[in-house]
């Protein structure tokens, strides 16, 4: 039985071979058309594949017969014709290899296939079934095609439609419209440029095209393909953009038949109908097509340039392991492989910092979660552990905490204390089939070696609730019971427990104050001293998720107030909205729990990731990363109370070389150029601004990437731009600028910068507004620029620190 059948032109591609003596432009012959090079991929690959398409009795057809024989493709369907000559297609390329088109096809052999020509037996009996649009552009081409198409609708064949969309070869445009319309009708599978679906669509918004044609048209898989970008694919319940391989490209024709002949070879390989593939099953199929569609443009040719699993196996391990290196961060945490996500169970016991984090040990994407685990003594140098906790009966092990029980509250230890983790198992309802979310207890009696559940679990649900998790549990001294706050949606809720088994709801805060771009999820809740006024006040952390219509996607807020061990109240007006970090990579952050009163630190590490993108940042084999851990204090500002932020002292450690100058002037026409031979950096810089513009510092890569750090003393806004740092194209959201009001003081303003492979960090006025970014240069770091749009500004002091890499043991590395 064959795999997969394709109908359609088969054709000769003469493509740009040079020039002669004489300066005139040179062809040389290549067989193409773009089912044909669908046939050759699949077969290529290693698939079963055949083409029903017809060809001239000429030297072309015979060449045609034979390279399409040659590479694996049964021919047996492919019948010579003397009514007319082979179709004949004159590529010319650009500078970047791309192509147009010059066609001779008045008639092409093609287009006399008529409707017995199709084998509807053996398209009974296929897997799947590839047609496109130039099969349509004349009869008895155009029935024949249909033909082939409702046999196989009608047997139940895969559909996998291709627009391919050439004007020339059309009486006009809406003819061509009305006939991929039709194919349309039919397909389960639809390849389509981002040109054709803007064409068809009328928009170039790719997310919002695909939704239209999928909705209009019922199509299964709609795959929008986005040049050397990659591809952004849309199947029922799940959407995403995977990015593409950088090669040097010498020529693009084929490169769109070879992505979708191994995207269906991948999808036959699975065995699975479209509707079972999961979200992972798809970016790896898709990233596979993409190699190949990339590996096509490296070599002239198309039907003969088709790759082989081998090549693109090498190229993505190559390209992992390249990212793998490249993006690895020096100096914040990053898991030894595969997914982190949220911080988890913060908290110092007997001389070790404990962080435990969202975890997928199978994947680079999120997944079943468990906890991963790493220890340190000085919140810098960290110590892989292994997995603390594993998905059981109950569900996959979603964020929460831990506390040191130290008087055996809970009863879980013999005459002594330990650890105790609260957090959320996730599961299905087995009844209604909705999402639930329940919370749970595990204890160590070995600081954090091992874990056992606790065989009551689950200790709090709340039936009604879907969205309900993420609890942050401490001890409230006044009313001698522990505290749980944790978020429901769109709110969050207090309990109350003597014994972290049984708990009581005591209050709720938050539906209608703040921000509900998304839904609530990791609330923190702490007090805190106010300057040295001798008040305290209490801080209620709350991150928001992503919200497709907002451009920030996920982002953590805070509330200032009072708790009175019930519930919470906010300081501020319900429309007053505070955010923790303006930049668009720290989420879900939460503090340390029992850190020794004599230490009196607050301190607080955050994902620095984005859910807008998190799935498909380019690092590789593993995928996630935390901030620095930030002690956080409060501060009195124009008569309210806001969030101060500054790296921890230990992270001074890292600190290598010191280079410092002061008094430096700098124009547009003079900026300050510092070459750098290290790409971990910590920069301290005071500006005076008053009789200049916007003022920039750049980080520039040996290539071509940037990174901004600027201030608009006219707007009163510092802002990070990364438009052009490097690789971006991985998602439409990532290349932005961006930034926080910033009120400078008597025109001087003071940043400090921790710069890492994968990261900026920005902590202005003090640690006042903070601007946390992940970055992805196409070359290392190399030189800082610090300049201005007009007028001059002064450096009253700079001074920069290169950074030592931090060492994970037992399991991973950040070191260079």
């Amino acid at each position: 039985m064959l795999d997969v059948i394709a109908i359609g032109e088969v054709l000769i591609d003469f493509t740009p071979a040079g020039r002669s003596a004489g300066g005139n432009e040179q062809f040389e012959c290549n067989p193409g058309g773009a089912p044909a090079n669908v046939a050759a991929a699949l077969s290529r690959l290693g698939a079963k594949s055949a083409l029903i398409s017809k060809v001239g009795e000429d030297q072309f057809g015979s060449l045609l017969h034979n390279t399409l024989l040659g590479s694996g493709v049964d021919v047996s369907e492919v019948s010579y014709t003397k009514e007319a000559s082979t179709t004949l297609a004159f590529v010319h390329l650009d500078d970047i290899g791309d192509r147009s088109f010059s066609f001779f096809r008045k008639p092409g052999a093609d287009t006399f296939l008529q409707s017995e020509d199709v084998p509807l037996e053996r398209i009974e009996s296929c897997k799947a079934l590839h047609f496109g649009s130039l099969s349509m552009t004349h009869e008895p081409a155009r029935t024949a095609t249909k033909t082939a198409v409702l046999k196989a609708k009608e047997s139940g064949v895969l559909l996998s439609f291709d627009p391919n969309i050439r004007f020339a070869l059309w009486k006009n445009r809406e003819e061509a419209r009305e006939n991929i319309f039709w194919g349309m009708n039919y397909a389960d599978i639809l390849k389509i440029s981002e040109e054709e679906l803007s064409f068809i669509t009328g928009t170039s918004d790719v997310e919002k095209g695909s939704l239209e044609l999928q909705q209009q048209f019922d199509i299964k898989l709609i795959v929008v393909t986005l040049a050397d970008k990659g591809c952004y694919y849309r199947l029922a319940g799940q959407d995403g953009y995977v990015p593409g391989f950088k090669v040097k490209a010498i020529d693009t024709t084929g490169a769109g038949d070879a992505f979708l002949g191994c995207l269906l070879y991948k999808i036959l390989e699975n065995g699975s109908s479209l509707h079972e593939l999961t979200s992972q099953q798809m970016i790896s199929m898709l990233t596979f097509a993409n190699a190949g569609g990339a590996l096509v443009t490296t070599r002239k040719g198309a039907l003969g340039s088709m790759p082989t699993t081998d090549e693109i196996t090498r190229m993505i391990e190559s390209n992992q392991q390249n990212n793998d290196d490249r993006f690895r961060p020096g100096f914040h945490f990053s898991p030894p492989a595969n997914w982190a996500n949220d911080p988890n169970g913060l908290v110092y016991y007997e001389g070790s910092y404990h962080l435990f984090y969202q975890y997928h040990p199978y994947s680079n994407k999120w997944g079943p979660m468990h906890w991963g685990h790493a220890i340190s003594k000085d919140l810098v140098q960290w110590q892989h552990e292994p997995i603390a906790l594993f998905p059981d009966e109950h569900g996959a092990i979603f964020s929460g905490c831990c506390v040191v029980d130290w008087k055996n509250s809970s009863g879980l230890f013999v005459d002594s204390h330990g650890l105790v983790a609260i957090f959320t198992h996730a599961d299905t309802h087995p009844v209604t089939g909705q999402p639930r979310q329940r919370q749970s207890l595990a204890y160590s009696s070995d600081k954090g070696q091992t874990w056992h559940k606790y065989d009551g679990n689950p200790v709090l649900a709340e039936d009604d609730l879907i969205d309900f998790r993420d609890p942050k549990v401490f001890w409230h001294p006044q009313s001698e019971r522990w505290i749980m706050a944790i978020v429901a949606g769109d709110h969050a809720r207090f309990y109350a427990s003597p014994n972290l088994l049984e708990w009581t709801l005591t209050g709720e805060f938050g539906k209608g104050e703040g921000s509900h771009d998304g839904v609530w999820e990791c609330p923190d809740l702490f007090e805190l001293p106010v300057d040295n006024t001798g008040r305290t006040k209490w801080v209620l952390i709350i991150s928001i998720g992503d919200n497709p219509n907002c451009p920030e996607g996920s982002r953590t807020q805070y509330f200032i107030g009072e708790f009175d061990g019930n519930t919470f109240v906010n300081d501020n007006p319900a429309d007053h909205i505070l955010w923790l970090d303006h930049g668009r990579d720290n989420y879900a952050g939460v503090t340390w729990s029992d850190v020794p009163q004599e230490d009196g630190r607050r301190i607080l590490i955050g994902w620095m990731s984005n859910w807008k993108y998190a799935n498909e940042t380019p690092t590789g084999s593993w995928r996630g990363a935390m901030t620095l851990p930030r002690v956080l204090s409060l501060a009195s500002k124009d008569g309210n109370v806001v969030l101060i932020q500054a790296p921890v002292r230990e992270v001074e450690q890292l600190r290598k070389e010191f280079m410092s100058w002061s008094g430096i002037t700098v124009t547009p026409a003079a900026p300050f150029i510092q070459k750098m031979n290290e790409d971990l950096l910590e920069i301290e810089a005071d500006i005076d601004l008053r009789s200049g513009s916007e003022f920039h510092i750049r980080l520039k890569s040996s290539g071509l990437s940037e990174i901004v750090i600027g201030y608009d003393p006219a707007k009163e806004w510092l802002f990070i731009d990364r438009s052009n740092s490097g690789v971006t194209d991985f998602h439409p959201s990532f290349a932005s600028k961006h930034g926080a009001k910033m009120v400078s003081k008597n025109g001087k303003i003071k940043l400090q910068i921790w710069v890492d492979r994968n990261a900026v960090e920005v902590y202005a006025d003090h640690g006042m507004v903070v601007l946390t970014d992940q970055i992805f240069l196409d070359a290392p770091m190399d030189r800082v620029e610090v300049s201005t749009q007009s007028g001059e500004a002064v450096l009253d002091s700079l001074q920069i620190h290169t950074l030592e890499p931090i060492h994970i043991l037992g399991g991973g590395r950040n070191e260079a």
